[in-house]
């Protein structure tokens, strides 16, 4: 998966956790700031994420994953590791 792809995945996903449209995210929207994720969003966000690729994304602190674009990376460079 290429990082446009990750981005993509990344936006479907808050989209559908956050019942908000696709067209109102990008890559420098702020999961806190913008969507008011916490801890336990983060972390179901990064469930679904290894539920469609398998992948585990760990997630030390939020502020790691702060913006959409920051998650989309996160999940390229852990699939390129394995």
């Amino acid at each position: 998966m290429d990082e446009q792809q990750a981005l993509e995945l990344v936006i479907r996903l808050v989209a559908r956790g956050r019942g908000v449209d696709e067209r109102a995210l990008g890559p420098e929207t702020d999961l806190v700031n913008d969507l008011g994720f916490d801890s336990l969003d983060a972390s179901e966000l990064l469930a679904a994420l290894h539920t469609e690729t398998g992948t585990h994304v760990p997630m030390t602190d939020l502020s790691d994953l702060r913006t959409v674009a920051d998650v989309g990376r996160a999940l390229t460079k852990q699939e390129a590791a394995s």
